[in-house]
């Protein structure tokens, strides 16, 4: 690794991004859309972590458009991604949980639509919205594989992409427990070549590129370099002819964790744990350098799209991430488990450095993504995002709220997890949730108070009964289109 990289070439010293090399006006901007998993608010360091390196992600916030208010639609993966594609809320697409769930086949994603305007699409990472095989069961569910629903079916021409979690180094091959055991979460002793490690097992998910194709040789180091490569070799091919629209989602930090010995000697005097977690971030954040260097490289840089978030917070199975100032974790409609970090870069239009205050959600995407494209496309479908390029370009309010709906995690009782349900809408600087099935309601001011910590639903009740009213329309519209799946 090389730690004097340097870091979003031309952007650093320097406002006049424009100047970063011989871009030719292209009628269409590039898209690369970067999605992490389970990266906290306060797991990088432009959000006051003070132990890890994320020097290309700082760089990123100070030079780029930063979001200080952005949210992922559901607390946990599955949810966000189908959100990210589709515009609507996960539940009105059978995707209530992480898990054994499908996209339908009738969903129109965002690569589906950008590829009849001439974009070139392709997915690296992990997909997780869906099986990749119709006959290998990669996410070991007892009633076999989970149900086909593969990049390549979704509008996306090029995949390189796992159906859940991998290890972060050496993504093949896991030196420590199976899932739910003391030592799946990190390995225990240090990364060594694939063919050297003893002690451990082949991990059940493979990087599937198409229908029955799947890659069956070794793969061996950093994961996230592994996909970068892939994904860099899929845009250097496409840039001279055809304009990109790239999903670049790591598996970065998630479970299991694992870093290479030259990530994990940035942080002496740390944990073994310690040292994978902070240095799997490190090793995930040299690779979105890598990116910049290549897009300035090639000359693309001012005219491609690049938008990071994660796809919720912090996860609650160990103490290493953080959620910083804000309450609760992975799983939770609390800030902590849906404020992630989300910063967006596009230079030829937005060559000063800006915050944006206003929030906006991953459902937002789908249509902000297609006007940035200049392309305004109707589906036919209800749905719950917005343009919010208005937001970002002239700091406007956004047009509505932004509502939430996810099952209730019971960690001690995983099975009943969606027994109950809990509910939230944000409505500027107000928030309403529920964590009891909307039987009571919680009211919190996040500009005054961004732990909610002061209940203000007693003292603010016509605030509270209003929100409360949008929030319920809300939750009936979507549970009415949501039945189109349960009567197919």
């Amino acid at each position: 690794m090389n730690n004097n990289h340097i870091i979003l070439p031309c952007l650093l010293g320097s406002l006049v991004v424009s100047s970063c090399g011989g871009l030719q006006q292209q009628e269409l901007p590039n898209i690369i859309l970067i999605m992490v998993d389970d990266l906290g608010y306060g797991d990088v360091g432009y959000l006051g972590n003070d132990i890890v390196q994320t020097p290309h992600l700082d760089a990123l916030a100070e030079q780029g458009i930063r979001f200080n208010r952005f949210y992922a639609a559901a607390p946990v993966c599955s949810p966000t991604r189908a959100s990210c594609l589709t515009g609507r809320h996960p539940y009105r697409s059978g995707i209530p949980w992480a898990g054994r769930y499908a996209l339908p086949s009738d969903e129109i994603t965002i690569a589906s639509v950008l590829k009849n305007y001439g974009y070139t699409t392709a997915h690296f990472g992990k997909w997780h919205v869906g099986g990749l095989s119709r006959q290998m069961d990669q996410s070991h569910f007892p009633d076999g594989p989970t149900p086909y629903a593969p990049p390549w079916e979704h509008g996306f021409d090029v995949a390189f992409s796992t159906e859940s979690m991998v290890p972060l180094y050496n993504p093949y091959y896991h030196v420590g427990g199976e899932y739910g055991s003391p030592d799946y979460r990190h390995v225990q002793n240090e990364p060594v070549a694939l063919g050297q490690q003893t002690g451990g097992h082949p991990w059940k998910n493979l990087y599937w590129t198409g229908p029955g194709q799947f890659v069956d040789e070794n793969l061996e180091g950093s994961n996230a370099a592994l996909i970068m490569d892939r994904a860099l070799a899929f845009m250097e091919e496409q840039k001279e002819d055809n304009p990109f629209f790239t999903l670049v989602w790591f598996h970065t930090p998630h479970t299991p964790i694992v870093a290479g010995n030259e990530y994990r000697e940035l942080y002496p005097g740390h944990t073994m744990e310690a040292q994978h977690w902070f240095g799997s971030i490190t090793a995930m954040d040299e690779q979105i350098g890598r990116l910049f260097q290549s897009l300035v490289d090639w000359g693309v840089a001012d005219e491609t799209i690049v938008w990071f978030k994660s796809d919720n917070g912090p996860s609650y199975i160990h103490g290493h991430n953080s959620a910083g100032p804000l309450r609760g974790s992975k799983g939770e409609l609390y800030e902590g488990g849906i404020r992630v970090p989300s910063v967006l870069h596009w230079p030829s239009q937005f060559p000063y450095p800006k915050e944006i205050d206003e929030p906006v959600s991953t459902s937002d995407l789908f249509f902000t993504v297609m006007a940035m494209a200049g392309v305004d496309h109707q589906t036919g479908m209800k749905i719950d995002g917005e343009n919010v390029l208005p937001v970002i370009r002239n700091g406007k309010s956004r047009e509505g709220p932004i509502a939430f709906a996810s099952p209730l995690p019971n960690r001690l009782r995983p099975a009943f997890s969606q027994e109950s349900e809990q509910f939230a809408i944000i409505d500027g600087h107000y928030k309403l949730i529920s964590m009891d099935n909307g039987v009571t309601y919680q009211l919190y001011d996040l500009d005054k108070d961004i732990a909610e910590s002061q209940d203000l639903a007693a003292e603010l009740k016509d605030i509270s009964a209003s929100m409360q009213d949008k929030l319920e329309n809300w939750l009936l519209d979507v549970r009415e289109d949501a039945s189109r799946l349960q009567q197919e």
